[in-house]
């Protein structure tokens, strides 16, 4: 897994709620899956059955958690303030999308690092340019709107 970039406020939210599902998810459906025992034939206990797998689902949102946080960079919150901020808009379908291009990319949607191949593809364009986009194995055309 490569390097997430995370200001120390996002580090702090994801670090409280790994904690949150730790110290109270997990416990609520361990205690649910005592309970369930007691009721009998867990072969036949539907609700035994659905606490294992929430169980499940909730060690494996501890373990992405944890992933991020051991493969996790601190930067300062003011690391993208230089931030080049392009507005786009798919000529098929007029969807408008924004993209923010900064040194380096950050785990937030549509920041990108400069280096990315979308930032390259973007590198010398101006507005009302048109540029080509591979997505989904698909060509798509967008018009440059803004460049800030």
């Amino acid at each position: 897994m490569e390097k997430i970039f995370l200001s120390l406020s996002e580090l702090k939210k994801i670090n409280s709620n790994l904690e949150k599902i730790k110290n109270k998810d997990l416990k609520e459906v361990i205690e649910e899956i005592k309970q369930s025992k007691i009721m009998g034939d867990l072969s036949e206990n539907a609700e035994y059955h659905s606490a294992k797998k929430k169980k499940l689902f909730i060690e494996e949102k501890i373990k992405n958690k944890e992933k991020i946080l051991s493969n996790s960079e601190i930067i300062e919150e003011n690391a993208f303030k230089k931030i080049l901020k392009i507005k786009l808009k798919n000529i098929k379908n007029n969807e408008i999308i924004e993209f923010f291009i900064g040194k380096i990319q950050i785990n937030k949607k549509n920041y990108i690092s400069e280096d990315s191949p979308i930032a390259i593809i973007l590198k010398n364009k101006k507005v009302d340019d048109l540029i080509k986009i591979k997505k989904y194995n698909k060509e798509i055309i967008y018009k440059i709107l803004s460049i800030e």
